[in-house]
């Protein structure tokens, strides 16, 4: 049976220090949620994703948040309990097995510890597994030492064996900060704490977004494509996913668009993933086939939906196709297509001065250089 997430993305951010909501803060031009959503999502499909909303939001970020799930955004109350509550009664829990409930907070969650979490409540064993850091620092109370031993912190996600949860689950008066609580007091209840992950962060006050920026630093990767083409007399060229008229067309197996090859190689090398050929050799099959296609198919095997573009650099060889009145279209279509803000992609056209294949105008050129997190 299937997981059912809930994140819960409805608190009142009053520790952030903003008049905003510290989960629409842009970081590398995603809101905090976003990255909480794309990490995530990298576990849970969309059909299995609830998100809680605050009261104040707007028609923009709804539309953002709704493109990560299938289901209908839920106003959350106000409290973390409230809002739980609001969730489970959108949820036909009947369908699922086990609870996996979230911080909308917590951007920078790692696939193995959401493995290792649905690893452990498989075996059956507990109620409930939850990822916790024993304390580092000397610990004190009233200036007293206390053993630091004692003592620990938790995180989430953290999951459920959600018919136990909800029939533990009953009516509390007490504050809760996390979600075990609510059954950690129960009778004959089993949780497993596993260790939990020091970059697993929780975005409560400004200083954690100068942190989190630190860790996205050490996941971004970086990969070059380059393609050429010869060209040849023709009616139309493709270029960025759109036909441009022309009296050159290039010359391939597919449709020779140049600008989406040398993008595919890009993204390829910057997920170590090889080269278009690996995937795409010369057969029959790909014959004239749209280089768009063969985009959509490529960005499927990366999970490019999974990753935040932080710019793509393009420079276009060509002698005689004059390019400047196609920028703006060729840079709107390539933000359709990548699912990024068009103000991340850059495009450049070159001419080499009538000297080569280039300078004769025998071929088309193209180096793309991309820079994204996944």
């Amino acid at each position: 049976m299937k997981i059912v997430c809930i994140v819960l993305g409805s608190g009142s951010s009053t520790r952030f220090g903003n008049k905003e909501s510290k989960l629409f803060y842009k970081v590398k031009n995603h809101s905090i949620i976003e990255h909480t959503l794309k990490n995530i999502s990298k576990s849970i499909s969309k059909d299995c994703l609830y998100i809680t909303i605050p009261k104040k939001i707007t028609k923009k970020e709804k539309s953002v948040l709704s493109k990560y799930t299938e289901n209908a955004l839920i106003l959350g109350g106000s409290s973390r309990y409230k809002s739980l509550v609001r969730a489970l009664k959108c949820i036909d829990t009947t369908k699922y097995k086990y609870l996996m409930i979230h911080d909308a907070a917590r951007p920078n969650t790692s696939v193995a510890l959401v493995t290792k979490l649905i690893d452990n409540i498989r075996k059956n064993k507990y109620d409930a597994v939850v990822p916790a850091l024993q304390i580092i620092d000397t610990l004190k109370k009233d200036n007293k030492t206390v053993n630091r031993k004692l003592y620990k912190t938790s995180q989430t996600p953290q999951i459920f064996k959600i018919k136990e949860f909800l029939n533990y689950n009953k009516k509390i008066n007490i504050l809760t900060t996390d979600d075990v609580q609510l059954i950690e007091n129960k009778k004959n209840v089993k949780i497993k704490y596993i260790v939990g992950d020091y970059e697993n962060l929780k975005i409560t006050a400004k200083n954690d977004v100068n942190l989190f920026k630190k860790y996205l630093s050490y996941k971004t990767k970086i990969g070059n494509g380059f393609d050429i083409h010869k060209l040849g007399k023709g009616n139309y060229i493709s270029i960025g996913g759109i036909k441009i008229k022309s009296v050159y067309k290039a010359i391939g197996h597919s449709d020779g668009d140049v600008v989406l090859h040398s993008i595919i190689d890009a993204l390829l090398g910057a997920n170590a993933k090889g080269d278009i050929g690996k995937f795409f050799p010369p057969l029959k099959k790909y014959k004239n086939i749209s280089s768009i296609e063969l985009l959509n198919n490529i960005k499927n095997k990366i999970d490019l939906d999974n990753s935040i573009i932080i710019n793509l650099d393009i420079t276009i060889i060509c002698q005689k196709i004059r390019l400047a009145k196609y920028k703006a279209p060729i840079k709107d279509n390539l933000s359709k297509l990548l699912k990024c803000n068009k103000n991340l992609i850059n495009i450049k056209g070159k001419t080499a001065d009538k000297v080569g294949i280039f300078g004769k105008s025998e071929a088309i050129g193209c180096w793309a250089t991309i820079n994204l997190i996944n």
